[in-house]
């Protein structure tokens, strides 16, 4: 390698020469005159003996004695510097010996390179690691083992190091890209020490190493299902795309994509078959997207794609391209999807939201976050974009669940009761406990405002929107404060009911739970402080003094992905105290006839859909009388809920139906109305048209009821 060639070492300053005086100084002439003395004392004695002998003088005795002592003196010098010459030069073979063992048996290859960048040693390890013996690489210039790529960072390394003191850096380190014999490019990390104006290079290859980091570093920023970039790659792209050059374009987009029914697939055919279904999307997803853009998976069923702008000015028509895009992305992730020999068929829920000026990567995504859930709650399969009221709905919402939040502590929670009348004799038989909510700003939230706050905070809701709002429960995972809702309900009813018990009114009380909340890890069957576990409900009925049978728990779902092995047994042990079960909505759920062949169930609580077009459809009547001839066969009693209107009473009694439920008796009731109504005793029923006997709006006064009309009765003040 020539000195000014890229990649050579370059020769260090030369110190500057000393002047001349000093090359002439005598301090190795004067260092040397102790070893010299014998051999002058030698000298002179020679010399005298020599002079009297040619003088023909007799040569002193003294003079001859001198000299023998001094030659004796001069050959064991001389032999003792020849054992030592011999010790030194054995010493010095054996550390040379060992200094070679050392270089030629380290698994790491040294090198010397000359100023010029030329290699004047290689170690025979290089062998082994660069698949190179060391004779052929002696003479080869370092510059060509280096990649192209590194060259320049390697040769500004080593000038920079030359060029700094020695005692502030002894050495340095360097790790390229080295070619090996087989022509292949192997990591190799290097330290670096000076060697007269040039290197001495220690090697080792890290290859291996290097692997393993990019591996690591692969799959801290990749899904390792699908191998799409992950969340925190993703959210870096799209910092990316909102700085630098392209800080200014307005025109990229992100998409967040979430698969509709995926959750039924992995109940229905096993998360083997979702994994599978999940990996098809991605790929479709991967192959949608251009090179540049970016398609990654964010958790579950949720995908994101990056599509960076075009810079374009024209605001609408690149919402055109984009949602365009967006749509053929929708259609193609609908298409049937083989899985294990069958076709799945998924939707896709996709939200857009644009890269307005001043923009965070957090606050963009939540917007496209935001436009997919407002896609899912318009119907599913279909593309929405971002707009900034759907921020403002946010806010709302949260402000409301917030004052959600706190209600129950504050009192703001009134717990009213319905009626359940038996349809032959208007007796109230049970009193069907519900709740709501009077906030501390005099708003009196109607049941769907109440579903609809309690679903935003992730709190499903055990009743339907259309009706009589029953207890909150949660799923596993739900907030605390669901649980702490349900169990207040729960606690409250069953104290209302056994005072009234006291007050010798002996109805019973219903609350209404759902199964998630029967089978809540948390809650085993023997727990004495879970929100309807049998230990909680046992101690809750013997605290209280109301006997079991007074209470009724409403099994509010049925769906077949429940584990019913396990909530039989729990339902088992809640009939073993002696509390009634009802399977409410029946008719409606997708396992209901399972869930009433294996569920010890003592009540059947037709759904109110069944109900409300009983009068009118005789195939719905047909459908009704068939269930309501099931629970009777069983032995059961049954309830119709949602019993409105005055005609569906004598129509649902025909079909053999012993109870109802609704404004056609009694809409929900504070305290002071349910106990005027159960000293009254009975319910005028409906033979006909007439007007429902007793309205919680008022103490004496009727309620008209429309067709159809599912108002809820006033709450009076409490």
């Amino acid at each position: 390698m020539h000195p000014g060639a890229p990649g050579a070492c370059p020769r260090p300053p030369a110190p500057p020469a000393p002047p001349r005086a000093e090359r002439s100084v005598s301090r190795p002439i004067t260092g040397s005159l102790p070893a010299l003395t014998p051999y002058l004392a030698a000298a002179v004695c020679t010399l005298g003996i020599l002079y009297n002998v040619v003088d023909g003088r007799k040569v002193d005795r003294v003079v001859v004695l001198t000299g023998c002592t001094v030659v004796l003196a001069l050959v064991i010098r001389q032999g003792i510097m020849l054992l030592d010459n011999i010790a030194l030069t054995q010493e010095l073979a054996q550390k040379e010996n060992h200094f070679r063992s050392l270089v030629q048996g380290s698994s790491d290859v040294i090198m010397i390179a000359a100023p010029t960048g030329t290699l004047h040693y290689v170690s025979p390890a290089a062998a082994g690691v660069y698949g190179r013996d060391a004779e052929e690489l002696v003479g080869t210039e370092l510059a060509s083992l280096i990649h192209p790529h590194d060259l320049g960072r390697v040769v500004h390394e080593v000038r920079r190091f030359l060029a700094s003191p020695p005692a502030e850096e002894p050495t340095t380190r360097i790790e390229c890209r080295f070619k090996s014999g087989s022509g292949e490019w192997l990591n190799v990390e290097s330290t670096v020490n000076r060697h007269q104006g040039g290197l001495i290079l220690n090697s080792r290859d890290v290859t291996e190493r290097v692997r393993l980091q990019a591996q690591l570093q692969h799959s801290a920023e990749h899904d390792p299902l699908t191998d799409l970039p992950n969340r925190a790659l993703f959210t870096r792209r799209v910092r990316q795309a909102l700085s630098g050059r392209r800080a200014g374009d307005h025109s990229s987009a992100v998409l967040f994509i979430d698969l509709d029914g995926f959750k039924a697939v992995n109940d229905t055919i096993g998360h083997q078959a979702g994994d599978e279904l999940l990996v098809e999307a991605a790929r479709r997803l991967q192959d949608s997207v251009r090179a540049g853009d970016t398609a990654a998976r964010l958790g579950g069923d949720e995908f994101a794609a990056l599509i960076l702008g075009d810079g374009s000015r024209d605001r609408s028509a690149r919402e055109y391209q984009v949602h365009e895009i967006a749509d053929r992305l929708r259609a193609t992730l609908a298409r049937p999807y083989r899985i294990g020999g069958s076709e799945v068929r998924v939707a896709a829920s996709i939200g857009v939201a644009f890269a307005d000026a001043g923009i965070t990567p957090s606050d963009l995504m939540r917007n496209a976050d935001l436009a997919m859930y407002r896609a899912k709650a318009g119907g599913k399969d279909r593309v929405e974009l971002y707009v900034p009221q759907m921020q403002d709905e946010v806010v709302r919402k949260a402000e409301r669940a917030g004052r959600l939040r706190t209600a129950l502590h504050d009192g703001e929670f009134a717990l009213l009761h319905q009626p359940v009348v038996s349809l032959e004799t208007g007796e109230v038989t049970t009193a069907a406990a519900v709740a709501r909510w009077r906030s501390a700003r005099g708003i009196l939230f109607t049941p769907a405002e109440f579903f609809r706050i309690a679903d935003h905070r992730g709190v499903p809701v055990a009743a339907r929107p259309d009706g009589p709002p029953g207890l909150v429960g949660a799923a596993a995972g739900a907030p605390a404060r669901a649980e702490e809702l349900g169990r207040w309900v729960l606690e409250e009813a069953v104290a209302q009911a056994a005072e009234r018990h006291r007050a010798g009114h002996g109805v019973q009380v219903a609350v209404r739970t759902s199964a998630q909340r029967l089978l809540d890890p948390g809650t085993p069957p023997g727990a004495a402080d879970g929100a309807v576990s049998p230990g909680f409900v046992e101690a809750l009925l013997g605290r209280h003094g109301l006997p079991p049978g007074a209470l009724v728990i409403e099994l509010a779902d049925s769906d077949p992905r429940v584990p019913f092995d396990e909530l039989e047994r729990r339902l088992a042990a809640l009939r073993r105290l002696g509390v009634l079960v009802a399977l409410d909505g029946f008719g409606s759920g997708y396992a209901a006839i399972s869930a009433l062949r294996r569920l010890p169930v003592d009540i059947l609580k037709l759904d109110r859909s069944l109900v409300e077009g009983v009068v009118e459809s005789a195939r719905l009547r047909k459908i009704t009388a068939g269930l309501l001839r099931i629970a009777n066969d069983l032995g059961m009693q049954s309830v119709a809920e949602g019993v409105d209107l005055p005609e569906q009473v004598p129509a649902l009694r025909a079909m053999g139906c012993t109870h109802g439920q609704g404004l056609a008796f009694s809409g929900p009731l504070d305290e002071y109305r349910l106990r005027r109504a159960l000293v009254r005793g009975t319910f005028p029923v409906p033979g006909g048209a007439v007007q429902p006997a007793l309205a919680g709006g008022s103490s004496g006064g009727s309620m008209a009821i429309r067709r159809g009309s599912h108002n809820e009765t006033p709450v009076p003040p409490t």
